[in-house]
C-alpha cells in the first residue's frame, strides 16, 4: 500500500482484511460494508455521480493522499446524505474510515483527514409515514412508557381474532417485553432457541450478530421470566423461542397429506413482517417516534438510572467498547431534574 494507491484499490485490501475470520466482523457487517463500498465509492449511481460532480466531492479516481483531504471527503459523504439519506451516508463514513486507518497503521499516510470531518445529515430528511411523528433515535421510553407500551401489547394479543392472527399479537407481545428487558438486536431476539434459555428460564445465550463480543449471556427480570415460562409452556419449548405465528403444522398438502411445514417452531419468523407487526404495537400505543430498536437504548438508560456500571450495561448489550454504550445508546434528558447532580455540588 502507497500513498499514491487507487483509493478504491485501497478499499478493496481493507475489505480483504475485513473478510479474515480474525477479523472480529461478524458477516452481517462484512455483507454490509461491501455493499456499502460498492454503492456509494466503487460503483456509485447516476444520482449521486451527478451530485458529486456539482459538490466536486468525487473520490473514486483519487488516490489515497488525494483523497485524504477535509473538504473532499466533507462534500462526499454530504453527497451521499443527500442523495441517499443520513443513515447512509453514517455507513459510508465508517467504510472510508477503515480504509484510511488501514493507510496509517500501514504507515502510508501520516494520518485520517476523516476525523476532522463533522457528521453529516441530509438537507431533505425522509418525511414520516401518515399519522406518525418523525422517528427519534436518540430518545428512550422512561418505565412507565415501557409498562403501558407492554399492557396495549399483551391487550391486543388478548383480542378476539383468528388464531393464526392472535399467535402474531402474542409472539409480537412476548419479543417486545425480551428486547425491553435485556436490551437485545431484533436479529437477536428472532434468533434466540430454546436450547440457548437456561435450564431455570431465567436467562439465555444470545449469539449476537454484529461481532465477537456479541456472544453474552442475560439474566432475565422477574417479570421477563414469568412471561417465558409461560410461552414455554403454551409453545413447547422447542426450536425457535419466537418462531414464525403463521405456520403450526395443521396445513397439509392436498395430495400427500403431509403437513406443509412439519416442523414449525423450525421457522423463524421473517424480519419484514417481524418489523411490521412490532412497528404496529408502537404506533397503537401512543409512540410513533419510536422503532423497536428503541427498546434497546430503553434498556441501557433504566440500567443507567438505577445505577448499573457502565461496563456492565456494554455487556448486557453486546459492546466492545463502553464508550460507545454512552455516546449512542443511553437517552438523554437535557431539559430533566438534576437533583441527584446538584447535591454533590
Amino acid at each position: 500500500m502507497t500513498a499514491g494507491m487507487a483509493l478504491v484499490d485501497a478499499g478493496h485490501l481493507w475489505l480483504e482484511g475485513i473478510r479474515r475470520t480474525d477479523s472480529g466482523k461478524s458477516s452481517r457487517t462484512i455483507q454490509d460494508y461491501t455493499r456499502t463500498f460498492t454503492r456509494h465509492i466503487d460503483q456509485p449511481g447516476e444520482a449521486l455521480r451527478e451530485k458529486l460532480r456539482v459538490k466536486g466531492g468525487g473520490i473514486r479516481g483519487l488516490s489515497l493522499a488525494d483523497a485524504n483531504n477535509t473538504q473532499r471527503l466533507r462534500a462526499f459523504l454530504q453527497a451521499v446524505a443527500d442523495v441517499h439519506g443520513t443513515q447512509s451516508a453514517a455507513s459510508a463514513r465508517s467504510v472510508l474510515s477503515g480504509i484510511l486507518n488501514l493507510a496509517v497503521d500501514n504507515g502510508t499516510l501520516p494520518g485520517s483527514a476523516l476525523k476532522n470531518v463533522r457528521a453529516v445529515a441530509s438537507q431533505k430528511p425522509r418525511p414520516p409515514r401518515p399519522g406518525r411523528e418523525p422517528r427519534d433515535t436518540r430518545r428512550a421510553l422512561t418505565r412507565d412508557e415501557r409498562a403501558r407500551l407492554l399492557a396495549y401489547a399483551d391487550g391486543r394479543a388478548a383480542e378476539p381474532a383468528r388464531p393464526d392472527t392472535q399467535r402474531k399479537w402474542q409472539t409480537a407481545a412476548d419479543l417486545l417485553a425480551f428486547m425491553a428487558g435485556t436490551g437485545a438486536r431484533v436479529t437477536e431476539a428472532r434468533a434466540l432457541r430454546w436450547e440457548d434459555v437456561d435450564e431455570d428460564i431465567d436467562g439465555a445465550l444470545l449469539r449476537g450478530t454484529k461481532s465477537h463480543s456479541s456472544l453474552r449471556h442475560v439474566d432475565f427480570n422477574t417479570d421477563l421470566a414469568e412471561r417465558l415460562r409461560h410461552r414455554q409452556e403454551q409453545t413447547g419449548g422447542r426450536g425457535y423461542v419466537f418462531a414464525s405465528p403463521y405456520f403450526t403444522g395443521q396445513y397439509r398438502d392436498r395430495e400427500t397429506g403431509l403437513p406443509l411445514v412439519a416442523e414449525p417452531h423450525e421457522r423463524a419468523w421473517e424480519q419484514s413482517n417481524c418489523a411490521k407487526a412490532l412497528s404496529a404495537l408502537l404506533v397503537g400505543a401512543g409512540f410513533s417516534w419510536a422503532t423497536p430498536h428503541c427498546l434497546r437504548r430503553t434498556a441501557a438508560t433504566l440500567a443507567h438510572h438505577g445505577g448499573a456500571p457502565l461496563v456492565a450495561i456494554a455487556d448486557q448489550l453486546g459492546h466492545a467498547d463502553p464508550s460507545m454504550t454512552a455516546r449512542v445508546y443511553l437517552g438523554r434528558d437535557y431539559l430533566g431534574q438534576r437533583r441527584s447532580v446538584a447535591q454533590h455540588l
